[in-house]
């Protein structure tokens, strides 16, 4: 069996404009992809992540935890390790970013990536 971590690196992309000092500093980090998303770059845990800000790389990772949550199951922990100053703010982001368009945003399934830099 070939391991996860054998195949070239996927790519995250951070945009919220607050992350960019932390996603810098935390070991571990947690960022959000849509089920599109999701399905594009085929993520699983083990899998090597380039990770950017904007446009800039910042460096590179691997995912520790890949889950599909909903927006009423997010913590004030999950808000902290994805960068976010509160809840409200991280709540405020994903449903204009990663649950846009979606009919029923505060039932729909996006998925939670939680990663740690190499």
């Amino acid at each position: 069996m070939i391991p996860p971590n054998a195949f070239p690196p996927k790519t995250i992309v951070i945009t919220y404009p607050g992350a960019e000092e932390k996603v810098r500093k935390q070991y571990l980090y947690q960022v959000y992809l849509s089920g599109e998303e999701h399905d594009r770059i085929s993520l699983i845990p083990g899998n090597r992540l380039v990770v950017k800000f904007k446009d800039e790389v910042v460096g590179e990772g691997q995912a520790m935890l890949v889950e599909k949550t909903t927006i009423e199951k997010l913590s004030k922990y999950d808000a902290m390790s994805a960068g976010y100053e509160t809840s409200e703010t991280q709540k405020t982001h994903l449903l204009a970013t990663v649950l846009k368009g979606a009919k029923k945003p505060e039932k729909t399934e996006f998925w939670k990536v939680l990663f740690r830099w190499m």
